[in-house]
């Protein structure tokens, strides 16, 4: 599967085939209302719109371990996917970059494709002050990739594309899949899995479990599922919540892992479907059984508009994954 994702920004039809499940809508009930002002901002701003001359934006598909980091979001004096992908930045073209990413991942998160945007001014290092004409995409990632290779190599960009100066990752991303792995067994958990997926000892009953998703699939207030704290009102669509000996694929992080905590109950015989309705609608963060642990949790991949209007993806391999986790239950 390692080679197909690295063709993770190719563009394809944001239609849906009746071949194709569908996959989990993505809409702005995760953005306060700031986030929300600033992306219709965002939208409303001429597609022509640039930045000073020889300054190129880059769209960035990155991969990453998040086990030695403290999420995706820059924090000081804390080891983060930004901050070294910042670091990386700053060591090809010699001077400081601000990179924002299109999700925001927890520590222990990974994942498979998350998208980001970038603006670099490419400064000639024979004659300073001179801006020269900006770098070719494959240049780009090559050469960060070379210096992410020398920090602990847990992060790599795995495709660069050019964008337009008003075009943002996070505000112009539409639809974001997770994926859970949640393995079941009495035998330990191989070395090879060790942070990498949420082992349960007991004997998990999917059947049960797919029966509790059915409640979870359609517009719902998941008020049940934010993080404590959390201001906003998680109103979500889940169009597909599939689960098989694989996974599950649902909307957005922290949600996710309560919901994986809920069906996890559900398949141990803690809960029975009827608790899964009550919990949700309870619409209170105190409802839901306890987080499923960040270890589990991928970011799989990132569906964003661009100014051609296509769509950008990760490969087709996410489709033909939930394909077969869908024929296996």
């Amino acid at each position: 599967m390692t080679e197909n994702l690295k063709h993770s920004l190719d563009s394809i039809s944001s239609s849906h085939s009746p071949h194709r499940p569908s996959k989990i809508s993505k809409t702005t009930d995760d953005l306060s209302d700031d986030e929300q002002q600033q992306q219709q901002q965002q939208q409303q701003q001429p597609e022509s719109m640039s930045q000073r001359p020889g300054i190129q934006r880059y769209l960035l598909a990155i991969e990453y371990i998040g086990t030695r980091f403290s999420g995706s979001q820059q924090q000081s004096n804390c080891r983060t996917v930004v901050g070294v992908l910042e670091e990386a930045f700053q060591k090809f073209i010699g001077q400081p970059v601000s990179i924002f990413c299109s999700s925001r991942t927890d520590a222990g998160v990974h994942a498979l494709s998350n998208v980001c945007h970038v603006d670099v001014e490419r400064i000639s290092k024979r004659k300073p002050g001179e801006v020269l004409e900006p770098h070719e995409p494959a240049v780009v990632k090559r050469a960060v990739n070379h210096f992410l290779q020398k920090n602990e190599g847990d992060v790599t960009v795995i495709d660069v594309r050019s964008v337009p100066a008003n075009f943002h990752a996070r505000y112009k991303a539409q639809e974001r899949t997770y994926f859970y792995r949640l393995l079941s067994g009495a035998e330990p958990l191989s070395t090879f899995e060790k942070d990498r997926a949420w082992h349960v000892p007991e004997e998990l009953n999917l059947r049960a479990m797919q029966e509790a998703c059915k409640v979870l699939v359609g517009h719902h207030d998941f008020s049940s599922f934010r993080a404590a704290g959390c201001q906003v009102v998680p109103y979500l669509q889940i169009v597909a919540f599939i689960v098989g000996l694989w996974g599950i694929c649902a909307p957005f992080g922290t949600v996710v892992r309560l919901l994986v905590g809920v069906l996890k109950a559900v398949g141990t015989g803690d809960l029975k479907v009827p608790d899964v309705e009550r919990i949700l609608n309870a619409k209170t963060v105190t409802a839901a059984s306890p987080m499923a642990p960040a270890c589990g949790l991928y970011l799989g991949h990132v569906n964003t508009i661009c100014p051609e209007r296509k769509t950008v993806t990760l490969s087709d391999v996410y489709d033909g994954l939930l394909r077969n986790l869908k024929e296996d239950v």
